[in-house]
């Protein structure tokens, strides 16, 4: 009787014990990366009253007599599943999504393991978790590098010391603008203007260049010479003693500049063409829709002194997609299938173009050429579209062609390299016009009537030299015999190809320096330089955590970087890591010694960057053991409670 005491009151603690668990449990219901821990019983026996025996020829056998001394706490074990996240604005919180977990460095130095990320960097660049213990991987660049657990320290090489400098490309050269030196290292605006004459201004930072236009340069130390007059004319004193410097990359050679020529072969407003359309009824899914078909064919060389500019077009339905020229008759005939496609009809083509020109021995059809340019007729409706269309198209040509416009400045040098002419069509003037607009100048044609070409030059260069005003460097000569067909033109054809404003670029005589770079400079905003300095964290401009734990942050001026890695550690038995508080675990026996992997290999879960994972106490299954412990425990006392009055009884029979 009283054994059954004890064995209440070992009911009692082991119950007391495991409601011990569940009110820690509850209490860590939010602690970031907390594991519930799950309490086991097992009974005791101390004694027994009888053994078991077998049966034998005249007795059958018995099993055991045995007494219980109640019940001990047999385990303690964490459950490591995985639980959900929340996410948070710092780039450093990383969570694992997955097995295994984040190494930490105590203070004595002892290796520890946890599943909460709550990471940050501190002053001295270190990776350390809220407690101060430092996270561990593979510190710095890691490429290459295996699995590793060493203190992440985030370190940036210190800046070299650097001009400020700013670079264009302009005209094919490189030009770079510079201070002297990195001691110098003062940023500006340097503006390159054009002026009457040279001369310079600097306020706050901004130096204004203003160089002769009228000057031009053979090299660029004959611009830099001119610098040095805009500097001295301004009077300009640049702060701390600060001279500019000048490179020029890929300038071609210094020449003697040439007269500059312009020319433009073979203009024309719209190839030869012909085009058909027909409309078929299509019957699908008892429906009748009405629908196009079309095809439209046009040349490459819109010349009339072609006659197959103008041929006529065959076309029929046949076994197959094909296609022939006939010179005698000036006709293509081509055939069509109900499954022809486009590009059918352009092998078809290119193939009767190869061989017409084959058998032809005189050179007649040295530009023979034909395109289908749209081929779109619906499945089935080859018969109808080819009913609508007709036997025949016929290729057309009604616009004007011009060919042969040249023009060559009277003044060789840059000034006649960096100008353009433009025609139009005027209709509101008697004589061609010309006007002047910067470096352009604009030719208005009319519909004025002239007997030959040289007539019509005639016109236009009178119309040339009055805009000139008797400026060499703004003159511009039409040769007699160069403007081919213009005066042929009826009014219509005049208005239908100069309204297109074809135009003439000059640059075709010898480049100088002037004419490449100098006179398309602009402003150069010198940055970035530096007196070179020690680096921190701090100076990135961002951090990135990726999924294999890789930190990468990104700096103004050595650019992209690795910073480290954060390695995972994963065990056999999870389950038999040692709590060690502040949800952090060390290794055991039971637990099987710690495998290094990077984050997503190796069985180790992905590092999720901005999330933290949160603790994994069920509050419903927490309450329901609280209520069955509390039963147990109150059976339990009830137990020694009921003992006690039968020992009770058992002394006052004695008395």
């Amino acid at each position: 009787m009283v054994k059954s005491l004890y064995t209440g009151v070992s009911g009692m603690k082991t119950h007391q014990q495991k409601m011990d668990v569940i009110g820690n449990n509850i209490a860590n219901v939010n602690t970031t990366g907390y594991k519930t821990n799950v309490v086991t019983f097992a009974d005791v026996y101390y004694q027994t009253k009888k053994s078991p025996s077998g049966a034998s020829t005249t007795k059958g056998g018995i099993n055991p007599i045995q007494v219980g001394y109640g019940v001990k706490l047999n385990s303690t074990t964490p459950n490591m599943t995985q639980s959900g996240f929340t996410f948070s604005d710092s780039i450093y919180d990383m969570a694992i999504d997955g097995e295994g977990f984040f190494q930490i460095m105590d203070a004595a130095g002892n290796t520890l393991y946890t599943r909460a990320g709550i990471f940050n960097v501190d002053e001295e660049g270190n990776l350390v978790n809220a407690s101060g213990y430092k996270v561990l991987g593979v510190s710095g660049d890691f490429d290459g590098q295996p699995a590793g657990s060493q203190p992440i320290k985030i370190t940036i090489p210190a800046t070299d010391a650097k001009c400020s400098s700013a670079t264009k490309t302009i005209n094919g050269c490189d030009v770079t603008v510079s201070v002297s030196d990195p001691s110098d290292n003062t940023d500006m605006s340097v503006t390159f203007n054009q002026a009457e004459y040279p001369f310079a201004t600097y306020s706050s930072g901004v130096l204004n260049l203003f160089f002769d236009k009228e000057q031009q340069f053979d090299s660029a130390q004959a611009f830099e010479d001119e610098i040095a007059k805009c500097l001295q004319a301004g009077g300009v004193t640049l702060p701390d003693d600060v001279s500019i410097k000048f490179s020029f990359e890929n300038l071609p050679a210094s020449t003697t500049s040439e007269v500059a020529k312009a020319k433009v072969d073979s203009w024309t407003h719209t190839l030869d063409q012909a085009s058909v359309e027909a409309r078929a009824d299509v019957t699908a899914g008892g429906a009748t829709t009405k629908t196009y078909a079309t095809i439209a064919f046009a040349t490459s060389n819109a010349t009339n002194a072609n006659a197959y500019n103008s041929a006529a077009i065959n076309i029929s339905k046949g076994a197959d997609t094909t296609a022939s020229y006939d010179a005698g008759a000036n006709a293509w005939t081509i055939t069509l299938t109900d499954n022809t496609r486009q590009s059918d009809i352009t092998q078809a083509i290119k193939t009767a173009v190869e061989t017409a020109k084959a058998a032809d021995t005189t050179g007649a059809l040295a530009g023979l050429n034909l395109s289908v340019t749209k081929f779109e007729v619906p499945a089935g409706t080859l018969d109808t579209a080819l009913t609508g269309w007709g036997a025949t198209l016929n290729l057309v040509n009604t616009d004007p062609v011009v060919t042969n416009i040249s023009a060559t400045a009277s003044q060789p040098g840059a000034f006649a390299n960096n100008y353009k002419v433009v025609f139009k069509y005027v209709s509101n003037y008697d004589d061609p016009t010309a006007q002047w607009d910067d470096n352009t100048l604009t030719i208005g044609v009319t519909n004025k009537t002239y007997a030959d070409d040289a007539a019509f030059l005639a016109d236009i260069n009178a119309a040339v030299a009055a805009a000139a005003g008797g400026n060499e460097k703004k003159l511009f000569t039409f040769d007699t015999g160069s403007f081919v067909g213009a005066a042929a033109m009826t009014p219509g054809q005049r208005k239908t190809l100069f309204g297109s404003n074809p135009s003439l670029s000059f640059g075709d005589g010898a480049d100088s320096f002037y004419t490449t770079v100098a006179k398309s400079l602009s402003t150069f905003n010198l940055t970035d330089g530096r007196k070179g300095a020690e680096q921190s964290y701090k100076d990135l401009e961002n951090v990135t955590v990726q999924q294999d734990g890789t930190i990468i942050g990104y700096h103004a001026v050595h650019g992209y970087m690795n910073l480290g890695r954060i390695d995972i550690a994963t065990f056999d038995n999870p389950n038999g890591l040692t709590a060690m508080g502040g949800t952090l675990f060390a290794e055991s026996v039971a637990s099987g010694q710690p495998k290094l992997a990077v984050a997503g290999q190796d069985g180790a879960g992905e590092v999720v960057s901005g999330a933290l994972e949160m603790s994994n106490v069920d509050l419903a299954q927490e309450f329901t053991d609280m209520i069955t412990t509390q039963r147990g425990y109150q059976a339990n006392s009830r137990v020694i409670t009921t003992s006690d009055t039968m020992l009770e009884e058992l002394l006052s029979l004695k008395r």
